[in-house]
């Protein structure tokens, strides 16, 4: 800021030269570590602005009502300064709502840099703009600079309201601060500060948000306790949270008490619990709910019936959906995309791509835009169905209607190239994406690889692997099994068995599917000995052997002709509980004519009963 933007008039030349000196000497009254952006940032004080005289709407510029949002940044700096240049100066209550005003516009690293200014000016501070001051400290996510503030409240001999302790609670909370949170809600308990419902609302919310759902409850408790009054918004909280948590007949028991207690719920609360019906596929209880709703005259929304829409879905019950979505508009709620996604997904799940198709015709007759979800929806649905060059013929249309594929889109697509041994198509697809500016992730590498080594292209699924090395793309477990398998199934053993070796040296720890391809494909090489030692050293790893593991183990010894090691572990198998799958029984049952072993173990009836429990 420069000599001539500051020294302006000669009967303020004093007060600007004053600010230009602490501006250039960096004096401020806030920490060293103050984050510099919001000391006086902007490019707004210019001669015109601190010279002229503009005239303004009303009082101080307008900013100590509620008619400011029409008011500029510009407008406010300019009569902020005019503010300290009157003679008297206007009061701090008058400062204190021109800077809430400013807040209100959102401008809070403006509002923080102002009260700086008053700091400089020698403008005095009451409760209500240093709640402003913590207000903006919180929404730019500098909470402990927002804690100071209140210090300095006490300093200065002002006494925190409600409003201060909410606040920073909130911004605490916001932060993930919640141990800080209550304390802080603890604090305002002992000096003598009443929470009020926002009080607990703020530490119940941060505390279901974190997670913390059982101490979320407590709080509620403690509230009741203390004689506070629960409001729908507190009851919404704690419910959301429930279900969250798939405790949805916990959330329909303070559905009740709120009910008896005479707190009406409202629309959220009654979608929040349908929504955890529906997700554990209670759609009877779900409808139960819904009657209910009515029946208490609150009006179901968009959201209400998307939430059954998508439930009926996913159970299988498309045409119960449909009738469901046919009757919203009579009902006072419109359908909109998340509706016809929904109803277009419950069709490609159950392969029924014309009747999804159709859908979609009826969305644009409606006037309702497909978005790139509706696009995903019908693309992954074609790829299921293996219907490529429709699905690809999607893509094409997407471009059509300016919308722009993501990675989900181009990787569903790979995807089902590979899955029909079309991989080259797939790798294509792949540089098209990179080429529209899109990053690969290592799902778009991990489907590739797995369709290059499934298809025997060992070459181009180890330049890919070279390439994310290039691109500083860190191969995971699930990458490394990929190719590892791959190896396998073109009798590359030494290779697959150095990738399995290379794991810790890259510092990846392999998971049981890990061990379990290493085990099958050692089997298949008929490695017995080594394939049992990889067998045992799961469990030295950490890695309980699973049901597929011991299949896996059995089906090899089986089919290496080894029947007493394999009649071994299945005892062993039946001991820990698990099952025969259909492919090892059916090997047991083609052995039995031929194999004594095999034989008298079937004999044994108690022991084929277990076996296949």
């Amino acid at each position: 800021m420069r000599k001539g933007a500051l020294g302006a008039t000669a009967s303020s030349s004093a007060i600007w030269l004053l600010l230009q000196q602490h501006m250039e000497m960096g004096i401020f009254p806030f920490p060293p570590n103050f984050p510099s952006f919001l000391l006086f940032n902007h490019h707004h004080i210019t001669t015109s602005a601190c010279t002229e005289k503009p005239s303004l709407p009303q009082k101080y510029c307008g900013f100590g009502s509620n008619t400011s949002n029409d008011i500029s940044i510009d407008d406010a700096l300019t009569s902020f300064y005019r503010m300290v240049r009157m003679d008297p100066r206007p009061s701090v209550v008058e400062f204190g709502k021109f800077l809430g005003s400013i807040a209100k516009k959102k401008q809070y690293s403006s509002a923080v840099s102002l009260c700086n200014q008053m700091d400089l000016f020698g403008v005095t501070h009451n409760v209500y703009s240093l709640n402003v001051l913590i207000n903006c400290l919180c929404r730019l996510s500098h909470v402990d600079f927002a804690v100071s503030v209140m210090g300095k409240m006490f300093k200065l001999g002002i006494q925190p309201d409600a409003i201060t302790f909410n606040t920073l609670i909130n911004g605490l909370c916001n932060e993930g601060k919640i141990k800080e949170a209550v304390g802080l809600f603890n604090e305002m308990v002992w000096s003598g500060h009443e929470p009020n419902v926002i009080s607990y609302n703020t530490v119940i919310n941060g505390l279901c948000k974190n997670g913390n759902t059982i101490m979320a409850v407590r709080v509620f408790r403690k509230m009741e306790q203390n004689r506070g009054k629960p409001n729908v918004v507190t009851y919404n909280t704690i419910i959301d949270s429930l279900c969250k948590e798939r405790l949805v007949n916990e959330a329909v028991e303070f559905l009740s008490e709120m009910v008896d207690r005479g707190i009406p719920p409202d629309v959220v609360t009654y979608n929040t619990i349908l929504h955890g019906f529906c997700s554990l596929g209670q759609l009877n209880e779900a409808t139960r709910l819904f009657k209910e709703m009515v029946g208490r005259n609150v009006m179901p929304d968009t959201v209400t019936f998307n939430i059954l829409v998508d439930g009926l879905c996913k159970e299988g019950m498309v045409s119960e959906a449909r009738c469901v979505s046919e009757t919203m508009t009579e009902k006072g709620a419109e359908p909109n995309a998340y509706t016809y996604n929904a109803l277009m997904d419950g069709y490609c799940l159950h392969n029924q791509m014309d009747e999804a198709i159709k859908v979609l015709g009826i969305m644009i007759g409606k006037g309702c835009a497909p978005n790139l979800s509706s696009y995903n929806i019908l693309i992954n649905g074609y790829c299921k169905s293996k219907r490529m060059n429709e699905a690809k013929r999607l893509l094409s249309e997407m471009s059509e209607k300016n919308l722009t594929p993501d990675t989900v889109t181009y990787s569903t697509l790979m995807q089902g190239l590979c899955q029909v041994g079309r991989p080259r198509e797939a790798l294509n697809l792949f540089k098209e994406m990179c080429s529209s500016g899109l990053l690969p992730d290592l799902m778009a590498y991990s489907i590739l690889l797995d369709g290059f080594c499934k298809h025997g292209h060992l070459d181009e699924a180890l330049k890919l692997l070279k390439e994310m090395h290039e691109r500083r793309i860190k191969p995971n477990i699930i990458l490394y099994t990929i190719l590892i398998r791959g190896m396998f199934i073109a009798g590359k053993l030494e290779v697959a068995k150095e990738l399995f070796s290379k794991l810790s040296a890259d510092g990846i720890r392999p998971d049981i599917w890990t061990y379990n391809v290493m085990i099958k494909g050692l089997l298949k090489e008929g490695l017995s000995d080594e394939a049992y030692e990889f067998f045992r050293k799961m469990e030295d790893d950490g890695f309980l052997p699973d049901s597929c593991s011991y299949n896996v183990i059995i089906q090899g010894f089986l089919q290496n002709q080894d029947s007493s090691t394999a009649i071994q572990l299945i005892d062993e198998m039946v001991g820990k509980r698990f099952s025969a799958d259909s492919s090892t029984f059916q090997m047991l049952l083609d052995l039995e004519s031929h194999d004594e072993i095999i034989s008298r173990f079937m004999r044994g009836s108690s022991q084929h009963t277990k076996m296949n429990d």
